[in-house]
Formats: structure tokens, C-alpha cells, sequence
């Protein structure tokens, strides 16, 4: 391993750091004093107050409560942390856990960006500086920087960079070496999931060094005990809840690990752009024993993320629904490494720097795109625009209980939301005088103001003033890092690019393996969402357009004012219905359809809303030639969140004709019903077969990456076998 100079001097990539991070410690105090109230939210009430706090007011807490489970984690840190806030304060305050938060993140900001500008050229490590900035600063991980029971995220974080760096920067025995086990031991007591950075510890240095001591096995000893301890919680679980839940199909998993991947784009495909650089600088390093630290940590920290983002997939691919704000903090080492992985690739191929710099720069708007959009839209924005409404239903609830013992506002379902869903288990907790007088003062009045409250009310209040000065620090490290550092002087030697045999091998593989994996949905060439909803929907024997009108009153609606007017998710989905919900609720209608002949002796019905609801109906009126009524057919439900398909008998009825008849009499909220047209076939298993059908498009967003990854594996592999004819330059010797 290459060690780095020595005769550096220390306070110009301190100063950097301390700048740095201090930016995004205001960033995140901004957003904990406008959006984190004096009440704390959901679990807290049970993991903190009645796990930990009631039996230490009682004088029967144990040792090993610190220890006990939460679904699949031990959070002794996050535990001990909050137990500890309580007893050094005296209150249970959330804006003072989220602070703390706040400056344990920072304390991993500090350790990351001192490594990079000691390491990195100076415009190599500013550049990732900002970007790290960036990440870390804007909102989109709001519910870590919010609430107080998340401090597991930046412990994970603490422990992962101390323990992957230290094993690579020490020698195996050494007591450094030691300590970076220790730390590697410590995150397994906070996210179920860092038994990953040892392993991301092993591997890299197998594919980089095959032989070697056995010592360097060692982490595995810790991948074990994380597994070991996952195994016991699961055999012990509650067959209920979380533990209830199981991974989805293989496609569903493929659709949620593809998409987290991607991270934080949010478009089909973005993984192959963003991930590129972590692929072609691991090519790279395979088998050069001669690689540094800062290398192999980088490699590692890649890997790390890349288990994550596979153990989440895996957790959560039956119920996945997009991004989580608390796991991207998980997924941006992902983004640092890749962003390493360019900084160290970029001056390596001279031929290539203008494409590699546009590439680079492609790369960093995608980026910073998709962190701004997760930032300022979706929960995110929902979440502003209510933490403060929901902040004073939180306290007035309580107060409402502390001052006259009424439970009404506690009860409440839009409280319960935002407070604790069981409430006897907050009034139990408020009960207690000693519990009370743990409460900050702005929710018990009777509790006096404490110091390290209003410590931190004005550290809060003080954010943008912390930012500047912070801001000055920054400039004046990479000041004197450029003053004092001279050209050339950086810790890590260019990155000599070699021709890699693998590549060719790998990206045609995934290209073959990406192409095959589209034949899994039908119409596999067809990637347009709208083509492929209206194939669904509109297969052979589709009666075509309804033609819906709707007489309400004086108000006629024709047909195109109804198409679409169903609030079905996702929203491309709503063109292929008429819906009785162009206004909303409060529209209470009759619509009826075209005729249409009766000529098979069934009709499968795609139908969404609430049909069998007191007041509401969907029906196949029969009519005579001539239009007389001789019967109505009635979908008997059921009431569907999605898409249902009716399979309607007509069989009694051949050469007749019929019409759709939506019936909405409804003024309630779930009021609406909506219908595509009939499909008539003689095959009532055709129903079973649209319902998987729509399964697999309610994924095809996972198509259409597949697309983009076997286009641009295509790409690569043309690429690569193209330069390897070239001739590329030799490497140099190492």
C-alpha cells in the first residue's frame, strides 16, 4: 500500500474540512428549526420513552435494553445516545436530539473531506468537496435531519468510513488496524445492514490482491456476528408487522434495485450513467497489488452502498414504492465513490479528457438534478407544508392531556398520524410526574427552561450566521492549501490506465442478459408507456372508444370531458379509463355508453373506483335491437384500490346489444367509478391474464431501464473491443 506524504501541513486540509462541514451542520440546523416541533413523533414513544426512560425514572432499567431489537437493527448507539441526552439535559427535547444528529453527520463530514483534499489534487477535491456539500446540505434526507430517533444513520456512517479506511490505511496487526476493526464491530449496534462493510472490506481486497495473509480474512469474523445477529432477531420476531412482510418476485426486486441504483436521478436507466465511473476504475484496480489505501477505500465505500442498495431491494421489493428520504444517506457513498472514481480516472486518460470531462459534467448534472427535485418535490414538499401544522397538533394534544386529562385531541386520527398511534401508551408515559418533568417548557409550562435548550433554540436561530462563518473557513483552507501546496503535490500517483479484457466480456454480458430480460414483459420492443397501457387495455375484441356522456341537470359532459377522470395512479394510466370524477366527489351522475353488439358469451370489464357502493353501480344494461331494456348484468365488486377486471356473463344474451352504465350517486370522498371499454372473448381466464399483465406494466419502468442498460452495455462493449484493436497505450510499470 502507498501511504501519503508526512511533511504536509495539517491546517489547511483541516481548516477545508472544518469549513465543509460546518456548511452542511447549518444547512441542517436551518432545516431542524423550521420543521422539527417540541413533541416527539411515532416510535419514539416507545423505542426512547417507555423502553428506555420510564424504567430509568423507576430505577429497573437494565443494561441490556440498550441492545434490544427494532424490527431488524440494534440501535445500542442511537439508544444510549438518547438516554444520554436525557440525563445530561434533563428533558426529552427533539430539536436537541436532531442537533446532536446534526453534529455526529458533521463529524463524518469532517473525517471524509479532510481524506479527499489530502489525497486529491486541489481541483479534484474541491470539486468533490461541493458536491458532498450539496448532498448533505439540501433536504432530500428530511426525516434523518428532522427526527430525533435517527442518529443510527450518521453513527453508520461515523463507523463505516472509520472502519473501511482505517483497514486499508494500516497494516493488518497493527493497533490502527485494531481500532478500524473496533469500529467495524460498533456499526453492526446501529443499521442491520453494515455487516456489508466488512465484507466490502474482504472482497476489495480480493480483487485487488488475491494472495495475501490470512489476517486480512479477519473482518469476515464480523460479517458473521452481523448475520448471527439478524438470524437470532428473526427466529425471535413476532410472526407480525415488519417481520410479516416478504420480498416480492424477481421482477419486483429487479424494479427496486435498478431504481435505487439509479439514485438520485429517479428516471428508467440512470444507473448505467452513474455508476459507470465505480465500474471502469474496479476494472482498473483488479489485481494491482500495488494499489493504495485511497484507492481501496474508495473501491470499498462503492461496494458498501451497492450491498445496501441490493439488501434494500431485496427488504423492500414487495411494498417498494420510490426513494425513501432516510435511506439516501445509505445510497450517497454510492454517488461519492463514483464521483472518487471520475476524479481519479479523469487525469488518466489524456487522449479522452474533453469526453471524459463532458461525461463528467453530464454525470454531475444528473446529480444534482435529482437531488434538487427530491429536495423541493414529493414528501419532501409535503412535508414542509405541514411539519408545522402538525408540530402544534402533536403539542396542543399533549397540552390539551397535561392540563385537564382529556384524551379527545389525543384520539384523533389525523393526531395519532403524526403523534403515536397507541394512545394509552402516551398517557401511561404523561402520567407519571417524572415523566412530565422531562418535557420541554414550551409544551409543560410548569417545567422551568433549561439551559441546553435554549442553547440550541439559538444555534437554531443563528443557522445562516454559522453558514457564513463556515463558508469564510472553506475559502480560507482552499486558500492556503493553494498556496501552500505546490503543483503536483498530491498524495495518490495518476491512475495509468491499462487495457482491461474483462470489460468487453462483462458489458456484453449485461447487454445480452438486459435484452433477454425485456422478453419478460409482452411487446418487449415497445418502450413508449402510453402504446403499452392502450395494448393492455385495447387487446383484440375491445369494444373501442364508450363514448360516455353524462347528463347532470342542464349540464351535459361529453365524452372527452370524461376520459381520464379517474384518480388512478400512476397517472399514464388514466387515458385508458372514463371516470365519473372530472370535478371531483361532489358530482352525482348517470353515464351511459354507445351500443354495442353482444357477439361472444363474455365481456371482461377493466373497471377502478367504488361500483358497489350504497348509491354507486357499474352494470351491462341489454337492450333489444331497438333499444329496449331487457336486463341489467351487475359487477359484483369488489371495490378495488387500482384496477379490477369484471368478468361479465353474456351468454344468455348472444345478438343482443349493450351498454356500459356507470352509476355514481355517491357524495363521499371514495365516490367515483370508472370502466375501459369491455373486451368480449370466449375465454373467461383472459380476466387472470390482464390482471398479470398489468402487474408486470405497473413495473415498466423497470423496462424500460433495461432498455437504457442493454443500449449503453452495448455501447460499451462496441467501445471497448474498438480501443483494444487501437492498440491503447502500455501500461506503465508498477
Amino acid at each position: 500500500m502507498t501511504p501519503g506524504p508526512t511533511n504536509r501541513p495539517i491546517l489547511p486540509p483541516s481548516l477545508w474540512a472544518l469549513g465543509a462541514a460546518g456548511l452542511i451542520l447549518a444547512a441542517r440546523l436551518r432545516e431542524i428549526h423550521l420543521h422539527t416541533g417540541d413533541v416527539a413523533i411515532n416510535d419514539q414513544w416507545k423505542i426512547e420513552a417507555a423502553d428506555l426512560l420510564a424504567p430509568w425514572l423507576d430505577g429497573t432499567l437494565k443494561p441490556w435494553a440498550f441492545f434490544a431489537p427494532h424490527f431488524e437493527h440494534v440501535p445500542m448507539w442511537t439508544r444510549l445516545t438518547a438516554w444520554l441526552e436525557v440525563v445530561l439535559t434533563g428533558r426529552w427535547n427533539p430539536a436537541v436530539q436532531a442537533t446532536v444528529n446534526a453534529l455526529l453527520y458533521s463529524g463524518f463530514a469532517v473525517l471524509l473531506v479532510r481524506w479527499v483534499v489530502a489525497n486529491l489534487k486541489t481541483a479534484s477535491a474541491l470539486g468533490v468537496t461541493l458536491l458532498f456539500i450539496i448532498g448533505s446540505a439540501l433536504p432530500h434526507a428530511w426525516e434523518n435531519i428532522t427526527w430525533g430517533f435517527q442518529s443510527q444513520f450518521p453513527f453508520a456512517l461515523l463507523f463505516l468510513f472509520l472502519h473501511v479506511q482505517g483497514s486499508f490505511a494500516s497494516a493488518p496487526g497493527s493497533r490502527r488496524w485494531w481500532w478500524a476493526q473496533a469500529a467495524g464491530l460498533a456499526g453492526l449496534f446501529t443499521l442491520a445492514g453494515m455487516w456489508i462493510a466488512p465484507l466490502s472490506v474482504v472482497l476489495v481486497t480480493l480483487w485487488i490482491q488475491p494472495r495475501g495473509p490470512r489476517r486480512r480474512y479477519l473482518p469476515l469474523t464480523l460479517v458473521a456476528a452481523g448475520l448471527g445477529i439478524i438470524a437470532v432477531i428473526r427466529a425471535t420476531a413476532p410472526a407480525y408487522g415488519a417481520f410479516a412482510q416478504t420480498a416480492g418476485s424477481p421482477l419486483h426486486f429487479l424494479h427496486a434495485l435498478l431504481d435505487l441504483l439509479g439514485w438520485p436521478a429517479g428516471w428508467p436507466g440512470a444507473l448505467a450513467l452513474l455508476n459507470l465511473p465505480l465500474l471502469l476504475f474496479a476494472l482498473q484496480l483488479r489485481g494491482r497489488a500495488a494499489t493504495g489505501a485511497f484507492d481501496r477505500t474508495v473501491l470499498a465505500l462503492g461496494v458498501w452502498a451497492l450491498g445496501q442498495a441490493t439488501a434494500l431491494a431485496f427488504a423492500r421489493s414487495a411494498d417498494y414504492g420510490g426513494y425513501v428520504s432516510r435511506y439516501g444517506e445509505l445510497l450517497l457513498p454510492l454517488v461519492l465513490a463514483n464521483a472518487l472514481a471520475l476524479a481519479r480516472l479523469v487525469p488518466a486518460a489524456p487522449r479522452w479528457r474533453p469526453a471524459t470531462i463532458a461525461y463528467a459534467g453530464a454525470w454531475a448534472g444528473v446529480v444534482l438534478t435529482g437531488w434538487w427535485q427530491l429536495s423541493h418535490g414529493g414528501h419532501t414538499a409535503h412535508f414542509h407544508a405541514h411539519s408545522a401544522e402538525n408540530a402544534r397538533l402533536r403539542r396542543g394534544a399533549v397540552q390539551a392531556y397535561l392540563q385537564s386529562g382529556d384524551r379527545t385531541a389525543l384520539e384523533r386520527q389525523e393526531t395519532r398520524w403524526v403523534l403515536y398511534q397507541d394512545v394509552g401508551q402516551i398517557t401511561r408515559l404523561l402520567d407519571q410526574p417524572a415523566f412530565r418533568a422531562l418535557l420541554p417548557h414550551s409544551v409543560h409550562s410548569a417545567n422551568p427552561p433549561d439551559l441546553a435548550g435554549t442553547v440550541v433554540r439559538s444555534l437554531l436561530a443563528h443557522a445562516t450566521f454559522c453558514g457564513g462563518l463556515a463558508g469564510l473557513m472553506l475559502i480560507g483552507g482552499v486558500a492556503l492549501t493553494l498556496r501552500r501546496r505546490p503543483p503536483g503535490d498530491e498524495a495518490q500517483p495518476d491512475l495509468t490506465l491499462r487495457p482491461e479484457s474483462l470489460l468487453p466480456w462483462l458489458a456484453g454480458g449485461t447487454a445480452v442478459a438486459a435484452a433477454a430480460l425485456l422478453f419478460c414483459w409482452p411487446a418487449p420492443l415497445t418502450f413508449d408507456r402510453t402504446e403499452r397501457w392502450r395494448r393492455l387495455f385495447s387487446p383484440p375484441g375491445s369494444v373501442g372508444p364508450l363514448q360516455v356522456r353524462i347528463q347532470h341537470g342542464s349540464t351535459v359532459y361529453p365524452p372527452e370531458r370524461l376520459v381520464g377522470a379517474a384518480p388512478l395512479e400512476p397517472a399514464g394510466l388514466r387515458g385508458q379509463f372514463t371516470g365519473t370524477d372530472p370535478e371531483g366527489p361532489a358530482l352525482t351522475c348517470t353515464a351511459w355508453s354507445e351500443s354495442f353488439p353482444v357477439n361472444a358469451p363474455w365481456f371482461i370489464v377493466p373497471y377502478a373506483g367504488w361500483p358497489v357502493a350504497h348509491g354507486n353501480g357499474l352494470r351491462l344494461r341489454i337492450e333489444e335491437s331497438d333499444g329496449r331494456v331487457i336486463t341489467e348484468v351487475a359487477c359484483g365488486g369488489p371495490h378495488v384500490s387500482g384496477v379490477g377486471f369484471w368478468t361479465a356473463d353474456v351468454r344468455p344474451y348472444q345478438g343482443k346489444t349493450a351498454r356500459l352504465v356507470l352509476y355514481d350517486g355517491r357524495t363521499e370522498t371514495d365516490a367515483w367509478v370508472a370502466a375501459a371499454p369491455p373486451i368480449a372473448t370466449a375465454d373467461p381466464a383472459l380476466a387472470a391474464r390482464l390482471a398479470a399483465g398489468l402487474a408486470r406494466e405497473r413495473l415498466a419502468d423497470t423496462h424500460l431501464a433495461l432498455g437504457w442498460l442493454a443500449a449503453a452495455a452495448t455501447l460499451v462493449c462496441g467501445g471497448a473491443v474498438t480501443l483494444g484493436r487501437s492498440g491503447p497505450n502500455p501500461p506503465r510499470p508498477e
